[in-house]
């Protein structure tokens, strides 16, 4: 299974999860406990090495969307030596936010994706503006969902992606987004342009 599978197969859990926690059966299916053993370590490595790469910013932003949205082509097509928008699955995997760390288990789960809030709320302290999928419950400075009939053309190139899931995904992020007064974007170029205009 590729990484992007995983990625939507451990994120149709994390909703499933949040209704069952919403019903009040959360933490009732199993008893096995938490595997994680992760402790803060020093990031400044890593974030050295994105600074010869993308420009820290007076204030940092956060932009949420779906899988199948073109994130990280809209990353990638960025001009200028250096970038303003940093991808978040690259970002996250060299901070080493694991957050396919033993999903079978409920908490590592959870953990998992708090771990995701916790680099993101940091890394837009920093004043680096960031564009990805992996949250928890964090509050966004944005959210993008693209119109349906265009996500899905996107979705019909993109044979790692299941729409089913990835719409579960839309739907969440809509609750999310109206549950937190996120501002809602019909694109990334939308998104940013309002962001950078603050």
């Amino acid at each position: 299974m590729d990484f992007k599978n995983k990625y939507l197969k451990y994120k149709k859990k994390y909703m499933e999860l949040k209704k069952l926690e919403q019903s009040g059966g959360a933490g009732k299916k199993s008893n096995e406990h938490t595997k994680a053993m992760f402790m803060f370590t020093d990031a400044s490595s890593v974030y050295s090495k994105y600074d010869k790469k993308y420009n820290k910013h007076d204030k940092g932003y956060v932009i949420l969307g779906p899988p199948g949205i073109g994130k990280t082509t809209f990353v990638r097509n960025q001009s200028g030596k250096k970038k303003d928008w940093i991808d978040q699955d690259d970002l996250f995997k060299d901070l080493g936010v694991k957050w396919h760390f033993n999903m079978k288990n409920e908490k590592d789960f959870q953990l998992n994706y708090l771990r995701a809030d916790y680099m993101s709320e940091q890394t837009r302290s920093l004043g680096y503006r960031i564009i990805g999928a992996l949250f928890w419950e964090f509050k966004a400075d944005a959210i993008v969902l693209l119109p349906l009939d265009l996500h899905k053309k996107y979705l019909s190139k993109r044979k790692d992606l299941n729409l089913k899931i990835v719409l579960d995904i839309r739907n969440y992020l809509s609750e999310h987004a109206k549950k937190n007064k996120i501002p809602i974007f019909d694109s990334i170029i939308d998104a940013t342009k309002y962001l950078e205009n603050l």
